[in-house]
């Protein structure tokens, strides 16, 4: 009786950790969980946090969630609900390994994640295959950003400066651009209000400044640096304005980063966080620059033992949006702790040259102009919008605060993930892709496209990393295991 109580009460944990458990899932949780093959355990467990955050961040893109009319101002709750548990998900695939539990098996929470992700394989299926359509499509722009940026590629051929030629009117007669797909400024008949006008009035605007052709309310600069529209010079020469397919191109590139980083055993994440991704596939079907941007930092960070491929990459990321200027102290921390004082001054230097060479043309040509145009995302009067705390103000939660202080919650969280990635780039450098871009969250904009490549990017970079790890590992294991043969000492006759 005793010996077959005492088997019954082994077996009942074994059922309990068979639910949801399937031979499939041997692909992406390896049987082989000796110290051999801890690191491969490691990020597996890493893997699964960084697929919860993707999940919630796609939770954010389904409009019928974020948009319940029945929740009234609180659906504000929603976005950021959804980015700060990505945001905790992501922190929690940064934890150093020794505080990460490797179990014998999958959790039941791992194998849902799991499961939850191929359910997003589908919807990410059908992004894929919705870019490679619209790549063969005629043109169409879903963000001013990416039509003022083609638009600039044009101007260029035609011998004209884009930082100063650039206007809506002319915009809109080349391209098919709908009212909600421009950016609206606090001026003209937008004055002195901060609510974020509605579709009927952005029409109505739109259509009686063009009449007058001056549009005051509409951004109309090129509001990025020079890198942004040089990349679309190929398709202005063709005059194939469709730039789709360089974005694509920039994930594609991303994923074979991925591909090429990790080990074979980890490679199923990599397609699934890869296809899975609905943010990232989301940017990329808008040609958002965050795409191509986040891939150049991601090899700037790939490439840090090679001191001027490294720079270069970094430069070019510079010299393409503005966001990865937020990396740029970032970059500093980490060739200090990693190089010294010396790496980081020759390092920091070439960066900026290049970042400097690539603009300095129109800089020469009109450095007022360019200026004005880099400086627009931060001194044109832009709506509050977000997913951020300033989505409290937007949907009447709270009442809207002074510009100046979301400027101070910002500087401040930059000033505290600066002094946190000090203490732990070391460790954990890949850390960047959150803490670079967590300030903006306390921004007056906070669009969720800053937030889109965090997740898979740390992922790829924790993946090099822990690959170049093992492989020291494994040779110093060789180099301890393999016997020392001694010949003998001659001796003379």
């Amino acid at each position: 009786m005793a010996l077959r109580s005492v088997t019954a009460q082994t077996a009942l944990p074994q059922q309990e950790k068979q639910l949801f458990s399937y031979k499939w899932m041997r692909a992406f949780f390896t049987e082989d969980v000796s110290s051999a093959n801890s690191a491969v355990v490691e990020l597996q467990g890493r893997a699964v946090w960084i697929a919860l955050a993707l999940i919630f961040q796609s939770l954010n893109e389904i409009s019928y969630i974020t948009n319940i009319a029945q929740l009234g101002p609180f659906r504000s709750l929603l976005p950021m609900v959804f980015f700060l548990a990505s945001f905790y998900a992501v922190w929690k695939a940064l934890r150093p390994a020794s505080t990460m539990k490797t179990p014998g098996q999958p959790q039941l929470w791992q194998r849902i994640v799991l499961m939850l992700m191929l359910i997003l394989t589908f919807i990410g299926g059908i992004q894929l295959a919705r870019c490679v359509i619209l790549s063969f499509a005629p043109v169409q722009f879903t963000n001013d950003g990416t039509s003022l940026d083609t638009n600039a590629a044009i101007l260029l051929l035609e011998g004209r400066n884009p930082y100063t030629d650039s206007n809506i009117p002319e915009l809109m007669r080349r391209f098919n651009i709908q009212p909600d797909w421009t950016t609206p400024l606090r001026q003209g008949q937008f004055a002195n209000r901060l609510d974020y006008p509605q579709m009927a009035e952005l029409q109505s605007v739109l259509n009686t400044s063009l009449k007058a052709d001056e549009v005051p309310e509409f951004e109309a600069k090129v509001s990025y640096p020079a890198l942004s529209f040089l990349t679309l010079v190929p398709f202005a020469v063709f005059k194939h304005y469709n730039v789709l397919p360089f974005y694509v191109l920039s994930y594609l590139l991303l994923v074979y980063l991925a591909w090429k980083a990790a080990r074979p055993e980890l490679r199923p994440w990599v397609l699934l966080l890869a296809i899975a991704n609905i943010p990232m596939w989301a940017s990329t079907v808008g040609g958002n620059l965050d795409i191509f941007y986040s891939l150049l930092v991601v090899m700037a960070w790939l490439k840090r033992d090679s001191r001027w491929i490294s720079a270069l990459f970094f430069g070019l990321a510079l010299a393409s949006k503005q966001i990865a200027w937020y990396f740029a102290p970032f970059y500093m921390i980490m060739l200090l702790r990693h190089y010294g004082l010396k790496a980081t001054i020759y390092r920091m230097s070439f960066a900026g040259a290049v970042a400097l060479l690539i603009n300095l043309p129109f800089i020469i040509w009109d450095p007022q102009a360019w200026f004005a145009g880099v400086m627009a995302p931060i001194a044109d009067p832009m709506f509050p919008m977000g997913v951020g705390i300033i989505n409290l103000s937007v949907t009447h939660l709270i009442p809207y605060l002074p510009t100046s202080f979301y400027s101070i919650l910002e500087y401040g969280g930059m000033l505290g993930a600066m002094i946190w990635y000090w203490r732990t780039c070391r460790e954990r450098p890949e850390s960047v892709m959150l803490l670079a871009v967590l300030p903006l969250f306390l921004a007056w904009r906070s669009l969720a496209s800053y937030f889109y490549c965090i997740a898979f990017p740390i992922f790829i970079i924790q993946a090099a990393r822990n690959t170049s790890r093992t492989k020291a590992s494994e040779e110093e294991l060789h180099t301890r295991q393999t016997p020392t043969i001694s010949l003998p000492t001659p001796i003379n006759a």
